[in-house]
């Protein structure tokens, strides 16, 4: 969106390899530890009862970093109910688009701050991890989205056909 110099849009991409790669990390570990939980209920009998938060905490990371990574790679969920005739209508959409995106991206990043600040006096049952960490990711995921979507590179004309091409319009 924004006309950054290169050596800006590499730092920027090279942070979402950085969170793609926590992203995985997060959800790798909260499938082992789904496996050895529910293997030790059915082996055992009996549950592991810290894994069960610790596998929300890890959803909640993996899933809120995943935000900035789709948006970088263009990779957003599309809705689109008024086609663009023209190359021109079509990057006045993109930009509208990611404006608004951007705004939604801010009241998520503000709020989820004071959010995640009122839960830090507050400890998690199994953990006794603050609350914080599990709030965190919200204005955490929503400062790297501005970030993706100021900064990553304009989709290409293959990706904007293949969003035209699953809506079933003509781009």
């Amino acid at each position: 969106m924004i006309a950054a110099p290169p050596h800006v849009v590499r730092a920027v991409g090279a942070l979402m390899a950085v969170v793609k790669t926590a992203m995985l990390a997060a959800f790798i570990a909260m499938l082992g530890l789904t496996l050895v939980q529910v293997a030790n209920r059915v082996a055992i009998g009996a549950p592991i009862f810290w894994t069960e938060e610790l596998i929300v905490l890890l959803l909640v990371w993996s899933v809120l970093l995943g935000l900035p990574v789709q948006l970088w790679s263009h990779e957003e969920i599309l809705v689109d109910v008024w086609p663009a005739r023209t190359a021109r209508l079509a990057r006045v959409k993109l930009l509208v688009a990611a404006a608004l995106s951007i705004g939604f991206c801010a009241i998520l990043l503000y709020a989820g701050w004071h959010y995640a600040g009122r839960g830090a006096p507050v400890s998690s049952p199994a953990l006794g991890l603050s609350r914080f960490w599990f709030f965190l990711p919200i204005p955490l995921g929503a400062g790297l989205g501005i970030l993706a979507l100021l900064f990553r590179p304009p989709p290409t004309e293959t990706e904007l056909q293949q969003g035209a091409d699953r809506l079933g319009l003509d781009a």
